[in-house]
């Protein structure tokens, strides 16, 4: 399956919308533009916005946590938004919700 990575600064922020599936062949992806992102030293944050993942895989949760340890290194911040819930489930089993920086609502258990 495909992923499509789209990227947009927002000043000391970038916003990366990813959608279709995040896996072993699609993550590295996903990683080069967290990458690229932190390139620029104005960006410090990167908010991932995962609303049209529609599945992550082991590797692609672990190439979630390295992103998210990329942008701590750098002072920043990274956060996942517009999480869906079969993502969502999947995150709250792995337990990474809080590391990867998920609203509160996210960080609760899903329902259904």
């Amino acid at each position: 399956m495909e992923l499509t990575v789209d990227t947009m600064q927002m000043g000391a922020a970038t916003r990366i919308r990813l959608g279709g599936e995040m896996d072993l062949a699609t993550s590295g992806l996903v990683h080069d533009a967290v990458v690229a992102a932190l390139a620029s030293e104005a960006v410090r944050d990167v908010i991932l916005d995962v609303a049209d993942l529609t599945f992550i895989d082991s590797t692609g949760m672990g190439t979630l946590v390295a992103c998210q340890r990329a942008v701590a290194v750098r002072g920043g911040t990274l956060r996942l938004e517009n999480l869906a819930l079969v993502v969502r489930r999947q995150l709250f089993a792995a337990g990474l919700l809080g590391l990867l920086g998920a609203g509160a609502e996210d960080r609760a258990a899903p329902s259904n």
